[in-house]
């Protein structure tokens, strides 16, 4: 994918317009691993949105494998993002009433080739790769944050999509269920040769990947993740009682 001078501006009734996004500029090739951080209302899920083919940019131009988003039709920009992408986000956003296999069966359902046939078979192959194989015929409900997470990341990528992009894919998770999703999230990615955009506020994520990001002002600037030490644990009060 090849952004350049990406703009998002959205008018708005009675102020002036609104500019999210202020000429970004993005290469992402086959295996990149990247990360963008800022802060909340910078952008980064809108710029996601328009990276994942979702959304349109007010201006600039934005190539996914040498063909211009402008010369893409909707249909064909739907083709190729239901065949390329794959997106996993913080809230889950999983069927309620629907086993695991029948949310991850879900994106074969559009499928008009032989992932429509096979959707059953290809979807309890990848919740057994995310370590659910036994869980299968459990709903959203019966299932932890972490095992709802699993079946999430395992829809988006029953496909077998080129670029996978996780929008705060550990956000709703506690610090370790968090840590051995992204450790998944990293090793299907690499074994796929797929690559991988992660969106995130948490430096630790930020800092497993290749290269990180951060939005500020709509503005993309490359930068080296620097994590702060973790701070020394209290003395217990009332130590020897």
């Amino acid at each position: 994918m090849r952004a350049r001078g990406i703009t998002r501006t959205v008018e708005l009734p009675d102020a002036a317009p609104l500019h999210i996004l202020r000429g970004v500029d993005l290469d992402v090739h086959v295996g990149d691993h990247l990360s963008i951080m800022g802060r909340s209302g910078s952008g980064k899920s809108t710029l996601l949105n328009i990276l994942g083919l979702l959304d349109a940019p007010t201006d600039g131009d934005l190539e996914f494998d040498g063909v211009p988003l402008q010369r893409m039709s909707a249909g064909r920009r739907d083709r190729t993002r239901g065949r390329n992408v794959g997106f996993v986000f913080q809230q889950f956003n999983l069927l309620p009433r629907r086993t695991a296999l029948e949310n991850v069966e879900m994106p074969l359902m559009y499928d008009g080739g032989r992932g429509f046939w096979r959707r059953r078979a290809l979807a309890s192959e990848m919740l057994d790769r995310v370590g659910l194989g036994d869980r299968l015929q459990q709903t959203p409900e019966r299932l932890s944050g972490g095992e709802q997470q699993r079946v999430a990341i395992a829809r988006a990528l029953v496909r077998s999509p080129r670029l996978i992009l996780a929008d705060e894919p550990t956000g709703a998770l506690d610090v370790d269920t968090g840590a051995t999703i992204m450790d998944l999230l990293d090793d299907i990615a690499t074994q796929a040769g797929a690559a991988l955009i992660t969106i995130t506020h948490d430096p630790h994520v930020a800092a497993r990947a290749q290269r990180a990001f951060r939005l500020a002002d709509g503005v993309l600037h490359e930068t080296v993740p620097v994590l702060e030490p973790a701070a020394s644990a209290p003395a217990a009060a009332g130590a020897g009682a």
